[in-house]
């Protein structure tokens, strides 16, 4: 029993692709739950299709943000270390965990305290912000996930948009940790300019919801038989 580290997406993509087919995974789970927004585009039967192999298909936009953000996540990782004053590790394995059969999470990377760094403000509009999570952080003494994001959503400059909490929570389950910090890199563009820019930097702090393990129970196990379904 316990965690095991299953794939690498950057040593072994193909093999990484693979073992995501047979699990509901944290970036899924949101989709899965169907219980979403009018505007959201996927639903449980999205999911299924892409554990057949079909392909998800993007707008422009979406599909060079989210390039973009794979491209740049080491480099967020490192700099919210730089802002928090903490550790980091950036991550790309696929996890899992003998309590949630059918349940994966894909995780960026792992943070935790270190009492000779300071915090740089400067990384933020906020500038209250990576004091106060400078402080939390040697406060709690322990390790914690680290989620990041780079995306145009205004959502960002007040809350976490929903469909992460989701995603969060279902990794922290996985990897048996106690709080998340999930931040992202916004940008917007003018109406007049060609090429965006970095607009804030923006980090949230949630903590691991217990019976949130309820809920990946139950999925989990109705995730794997609708996938013997189709199989």
């Amino acid at each position: 029993m316990g965690i095991h580290r299953i794939a690498d997406m950057q040593q072994d993509e193909a093999a990484w692709k693979e073992s995501r087919r047979s699990l509901l995974t944290s970036s899924e789970i949101f989709s899965w739950l169907g219980d979403t927004p009018s505007w959201w585009s996927d639903g449980p039967e999205d999911v299924l299709a892409g554990k057949q192999g079909v392909e998800k298909v993007f707008d422009r936009e979406t599909e060079t943000t989210i390039a973009h953000g794979s491209f740049d996540e080491g480099n967020i990782i490192e700099k919210f270390g730089t802002a928090a004053g903490c550790l980091v590790m950036p991550e790309n394995g696929l996890y899992v965990n003998d309590r949630f059969p059918g349940i994966g999470a894909s995780v960026d990377g792992f943070g935790k305290p270190d009492h000779t760094l300071e915090p740089q403000a400067v990384f933020g509009q906020d500038r209250t912000l990576f004091p106060y999570l400078n402080d939390l952080i040697n406060s709690r003494d322990t390790e914690f996930l680290l989620e990041c994001k780079k995306s145009l959503s205004s959502k960002w400059q007040q809350r976490v948009p929903e469909y992460y909490v989701t995603q969060v929570q279902t990794q922290l389950a996985v990897m048996e940790l106690d709080y998340a910090i999930i931040f992202a890199e916004t940008v917007k563009k003018g109406d007049d300019q060609k090429w965006r820019l970095f607009h804030d930097f923006r980090a949230y702090v949630i903590e691991r919801d217990p019976a949130w393990e309820k809920v990946l129970l139950e999925q989990g196990e109705r995730f794997l038989d609708k996938l013997k379904e189709i199989s």
